[in-house]
Formats: C-alpha cells, sequence, structure tokens
C-alpha cells in the first residue's frame, strides 16, 4: 500500500516540478510566442506551496526525491523574494528627495462596489493627506458624466498640476514642463502616459502605466466564485472562456512591455515608473520593463508583496520602478481598503 501511495505522489510530485521549472522559465519567453510559461507563472504560488508539501512528504519517507524537490526549490529563491520581502526601510535613517504614491482607486469608486457612501471622499482625503510629490493613478474616471473628473480634480486642491490620459492621472506637487503618452494597439485596454517634472534644476520623466486587463465580467466572476464554493454548472465551459481571457491578456501585455521599454530606453531624463501591470512578478511583461529599471520592493520590501484585494487569487501586480539615477530609501503597502487594490508608495534618493 505504502509502494502505492509513493508511486502516485512520486507521478505529482514530477508534474509539480516540471510546472515549479515552468514558471521560473515564464519572464523570460515571450507569451506571444509561447504562451505555457506564463500560465505556469501565474501559478507559481501554488506550484511552490505544492512542492513545500511533496518536500515533507519525501523527507519524512527518506527518499532521493527529497533532495531533487529542495534543488529546484532552492533554484527559485531569487523569484521567491520578488512576491516575499526581506528588507528594512532606511527612510529613518537616510533622506529622500522624492516621493511617489501609485494606487488604482477603481474610479473611484463610481460603481458602489465597496456599498459605502464615504468611499470617494475617504479616497480624495487620503490622497491629500499624502505629503509626496507626485501620485500616478489608475482607472481614474476621466471620461465619465455621473462623476466629472474636473470634480475629482477641484477635490485634489494639494496637487496644483495634473495631466489625464484616458483612465489615468498623474497629479503633482512639482511643475509639469511635458506631457505625453504610449499609442497601443487599438483593440487594447491598456494605456500609458507621462509627464516630465522640475525637481530643483533637474528634470525627471514619470511613467504612469495600466496594462491589459483580462476583461473579467459579472459572468466571469460569478464562475470563480461558484467554484470556491463547489456550485458550479459548467465547469469546463466555464474554464475554456477564462483561459482564453487570460491568453489574449497576457500576449497583449507583452507587447505593451516591449513598447514601454522602447520609449524608456529613448528617455533623456531620470525615470520613474508606476503602474497596475496586471501581472505578477514572474511574468515577461514585468521583466521586460523591467531589465532597464529597478523594483523598489526588491530593494526594500518587506513581508508579503500582495497588491490586489479583489475577488481572484491576490498578487503583486502594482508597481515602481525607477532608474539607476536613483536610491529606494523605502517602500510601503499602504493596508488601506478604499479600492480592489492596495496603494504603494517609495521614497527615493537622486545619486550624487
Amino acid at each position: 500500500m505504502i509502494r502505492l501511495l509513493d508511486k502516485i505522489v512520486f507521478l505529482f510530485s514530477v508534474i509539480t516540478l516540471c510546472g515549479l521549472l515552468g514558471a521560473y522559465t515564464a519572464r523570460y519567453v515571450n507569451p506571444d510566442i509561447f504562451v505555457i510559461p506564463s500560465l505556469l507563472g501565474l501559478a507559481y504560488p501554488y506550484l511552490l506551496v505544492a512542492n513545500i508539501l511533496l518536500l515533507f512528504y519525501w523527507t519524512a519517507r527518506w527518499k532521493k526525491m527529497s533532495i531533487v524537490t529542495l534543488l529546484v526549490l532552492c533554484a527559485g529563491i531569487p523569484f521567491f523574494t520578488s512576491y516575499y520581502g526581506t528588507h528594512r526601510s532606511d527612510a529613518a535613517s537616510v533622506s529622500s528627495d522624492i516621493s511617489v504614491l501609485s494606487y488604482n482607486v477603481r474610479f473611484f469608486d463610481k460603481f458602489g462596489w465597496s456599498k459605502n457612501k464615504q468611499t470617494y471622499n475617504k479616497l480624495l482625503d487620503y490622497l491629500n493627506r499624502f505629503k509626496g510629490d507626485f501620485s500616478c493613478l489608475q482607472e481614474f474616471p476621466a471620461n465619465n458624466t455621473s462623476l466629472p473628473p474636473q470634480q475629482i480634480i477641484k477635490g485634489l486642491s494639494t496637487y496644483p498640476y495634473h495631466s489625464l490620459h484616458k483612465d489615468m492621472a498623474i497629479f503633482s506637487r512639482l511643475p509639469i514642463l511635458h506631457t505625453g503618452r504610449i499609442t497601443f494597439d487599438k483593440s487594447h485596454t491598456g494605456s500609458a502616459q507621462y509627464c516630465d517634472v522640475l525637481k530643483g534644476k533637474d528634470t525627471l520623466r514619470i511613467y504612469n502605466i495600466h496594462l491589459e486587463s483580462y476583461r473579467l465580467g459579472h459572468k466571469e466572476r460569478k464562475f470563480v466564485k461558484e467554484i470556491t464554493t463547489g456550485a458550479t454548472q459548467d465547469f469546463s465551459k466555464g474554464v475554456k472562456n477564462i483561459l482564453s481571457r487570460i491568453v489574449r491578456a497576457n500576449k497583449a501585455r507583452a507587447r505593451q512591455a516591449l513598447l514601454i521599454r522602447e520609449h524608456i530606453a529613448q528617455s533623456p531624463h531620470k525615470v520613474i515608473l508606476c503602474g497596475d501591470f496586471n501581472d505578477t512578478p514572474l511574468s515577461y511583461t514585468y521583466n521586460t520593463i523591467c531589465s532597464q529599471l529597478m523594483d523598489c520592493f526588491l530593494q526594500k520590501g518587506h513581508g508579503l508583496g500582495n497588491t490586489y484585494i479583489g475577488e481572484f487569487p491576490s498578487f503583486r501586480i502594482d508597481y515602481i520602478f525607477h532608474s539607476p539615477d536613483f536610491i529606494t530609501t523605502d517602500y510601503t503597502r499602504h493596508s488601506i481598503n478604499l479600492s480592489d487594490h492596495y496603494p504603494i508608495s517609495c521614497k527615493l534618493k537622486i545619486r550624487p
């Protein structure tokens, strides 16, 4: 009986080990060419937990498979640290030059998802109380009659300068010298804007991006809830529908990331990039954009870095990057439940 169990667990171990190794390649394989690694990259947290449990099993059984599992897990330590930060902040001992906030505000709760009429005012208050230089907002209701953007601009009175583009907004306490945008395919929902701001005698380029979403509607969200309760009626059809949306979005984000990387390479100024990537650190999208920049979380993040609060699995999909011209002195994920994302902020020092 034990031998049969070992054979079954061994087969499962091989599958999960291969899956985890495949997830490690997700950063380097363009999903527009081969999509499987990107799907395994999304499943990384579950594959990691499964392999840790299997390591305990094989260790208890005193089998050589425990060594193989341990080696594969150790090979993935650099990927694990992009999900869980082990650093401490220097903010108390090191001065900073720039303070940045990035926040997906979910259209300032115009759909009433929070079921709290005060959420709108609380968001305005939170953003006004932020003492930094600028705030990059995603899912800003730029074209909405029920919640005019001018009303929000007036409400954010502590920011003298702003720039809007589609569902994006940059609110700044530094003078804005120039604004622009990166054009994506017309069939894509993603958007990207940038502005050049004046910091003393220096000019900084601020990017604010919101990459392709999965476009999951009420039907898809309902299906996910049904899976968790075991009440789903048509499992195969639901999975196929969600999978097709994930594949489409993964491919679109890969194209968008390449355009952003190209644009950053041509920037004449120091770069700070904020945004909702709709993708995890184990993705081609992340690796493509981060190839020229530095991830603030990797430098000063501490603890679990998840930034999404919605119905789906919670991942780190919101980021603040910067060019090597800066040093990160502080990174904070704010545990504020006013959207389906947590806001994140960082403090930066310009390198001498």
